[in-house]
């Protein structure tokens, strides 16, 4: 495996392992990882709430770390190494925004989410779980609320195969990250030629309608906000959150078109341009939080001065007491919008 480290992005930083252990996990360790990671998926009341959460590195938790653990460890070790390991789980999950969810609500929480993930990762895996886990099994989910916190729109994935290796390609554009040299080939190709906001932004909002589409087609009462924006070139305190609206509308006219025919005039071709501001106009603007609104994000929430948080940050990610506040901001949306109802 090679790792360049174009800037730190708090996930790959210094360590030596995988940006995601999914990618390399033969199926009896992955089965061993289910058993742990979706123990608290089981439901024992049918009648009392579940809350399925997804997202990538914001809604995993990740560089809280139990100092008994990194104090075994030399102090060049990045922290970042730590999330990948079992033994750290114990002191992580209590103190994520996930985690405290089920104490104020007194529910279920299934949080499927890893470090690094893309956000199309993010929507695959959230559909197929319930999919798996209720859909198919029959099983109601009448009191079922899910809720996923998008990543960065670049953030892509591709199913990478050669001869040795068969497994997801996480394409960060601002990190170079490979595990092998095809690989690195087809990251400077895509950057330089198709690191575009013409098409991550177009993706993004297809990924929040299908999220949307499915909940609703199942009668799944559900939420979603953006984690944070990962501003190219910049270190965490100097992020800002993305309009997406604004960058929708600059793209008006220059993301193509297409041409069509009807029946009413058969000698005709009619030709229009695309425009996605119509399509995220579909998107509930109570279920998606703070939908075109100010401070909409889980970095920009927690940053706001009047809450008080001393360490808003632990390295590039929310500290134990953003994930505290955090949780607290969400159920008081949720009550707010009666979106359990």
């Amino acid at each position: 495996m090679t790792t360049k480290k174009l800037e730190k992005n708090g996930l790959n930083g210094m360590s030596n392992k995988p940006v995601s252990l999914l990618d390399q996990m033969t199926a009896d360790v992955w089965q061993q990882v289910s058993e742990a990671v979706f123990e608290e998926a089981v439901v024992d009341d049918p009648n009392r709430l579940e809350i399925i959460c997804d997202g990538d590195s914001w809604v995993f938790g990740c560089e809280i770390v139990d100092p008994k653990i990194k104090e075994q460890y030399d102090d060049d070790v990045y922290v970042g190494y730590f999330d990948f390991e079992e033994a750290n789980d114990a002191y992580r999950r209590p103190r994520i925004f996930s985690h405290h969810l089920s104490k104020i609500l007194d529910c279920k929480v299934t949080n499927l989410s890893w470090p690094a993930d893309d956000n199309g990762t993010i929507l695959r895996r959230t559909i197929e779980y319930i999919t798996s886990e209720y859909l198919a099994k029959g099983r109601s989910t009448d009191n079922l609320f899910v809720m996923v916190g998008w990543s960065s729109p670049e953030r892509n994935s591709f199913w990478y195969k050669d001869d040795k290796l068969s497994a997801p390609f996480r394409l960060w554009p601002q990190v170079a990250h490979f595990d092998a040299p095809a690989q690195e080939k087809f990251w400077e190709l895509y950057v330089t030629y198709l690191w575009n906001a013409e098409e991550y932004m177009p993706r993004y909002v297809f990924n929040v309608i299908q999220l949307q589409n499915f909940c609703d087609a199942h009668n799944i009462k559900w939420m979603c906000w953006n984690s944070f924006y990962q501003t190219p070139a910049k270190n965490p305190d100097e992020w800002h959150d993305l309009d997406i609206r604004e960058e929708l509308e600059k793209l008006t006219n220059f993301v193509g078109g297409y041409q069509y025919q009807t029946t009413d005039q058969p000698n005709r071709r009619h030709g229009t341009m695309n425009n996605y501001v119509n399509l995220w106009d579909t998107v509930d603007p109570v279920r998606f939080y703070k939908k075109d609104q100010p401070c909409s994000t889980f970095k920009s929430y927690i940053e706001q001065p009047e809450l008080g948080i001393e360490n808003v940050l632990c390295g590039w990610h929310p500290s134990p007491d953003s994930h505290e506040a955090w949780a607290h901001e969400l159920v008081r949306y949720i009550k707010e919008h009666n979106l359990l109802s």
